[in-house]
């Protein structure tokens, strides 16, 4: 069990306007905001990193139930667009647990308008996984050892170890971190609770060799 030191935040700046030129410049506009106030917050740029950049057509409801036949050119006009959405999403990654807060509201207020999601994790989980894989061998070789003894042998040798399910990239990261939960208080602001403490995990598998008395009694 691990106290994260790290805040992940997974944020989007969405536009939606009747034309593509106005939702790109108004999305690109806003995207400029954000990031001016994450350096106004002295986040360096290496923590803030761009994972998505859309733009899609905004297509009218249709509700075909109950509806008589519609003439060949009021159909085309209802398969047309009625806008456009421009929407940019990235990652901003908080080495100061004690601004979360302060950035978390003040990027609502500076062009962000969807926050999807908030991980907490280690800076050291590199370290926090080799401890914790010497633990798991170390209890491989206790389980081990008394599963024999039940057997009436002892363990020989080793035959093989490897760790089992090794994550990799983001998905690494991902596994050993706690979600953020928000709670209204008394003033209308959304505070955070404390992240708590994060499980790092690490799993192997052993074979080892035997030797015992014979079964056959």
């Amino acid at each position: 069990m691990v106290t994260p030191d790290l805040a992940i935040i997974n944020a989007s700046v969405t536009s939606r306007f009747a034309t593509l030129d106005e939702a790109v410049a108004h999305n690109q506009k806003s995207s400029e905001q954000a990031t001016g106030y994450f350096k106004e917050m002295q986040i360096e740029p290496k923590y803030i990193q761009a994972s998505r950049i859309t733009i899609q057509p905004i297509w009218p409801e249709r509700d075909d139930r109950n509806r008589p036949p519609v003439a060949v050119e009021d159909l085309f006009k209802q398969s047309q667009p009625i806008g456009y959405q421009a929407s940019r999403e990235f990652q901003v990654t908080l080495v100061d647990l004690n601004k979360f807060e302060q950035i978390y509201a003040g990027m609502i207020k500076n062009g962000v308008n969807s926050v999807n999601g908030v991980f907490f994790t280690t800076s050291q989980l590199r370290e926090h996984r080799d401890a914790a894989r010497i633990q798991a061998v170390r209890a491989a070789r206790e389980k081990a050892t008394a599963m024999a003894k039940e057997l009436d042998a002892k363990l020989l040798s080793v035959k093989s170890i490897q760790e089992a399910g090794e994550p990799r990239g983001m998905y690494n990261m991902m596994q050993n971190t706690n979600a953020a939960v928000f709670t209204p208080s008394d003033d209308g602001v959304e505070r955070v609770l404390a992240p708590g403490q994060i499980e790092v995990t690490a799993n192997v598998n052993v074979e080892f060799y035997l030797r015992g008395e014979s079964l056959d009694d």
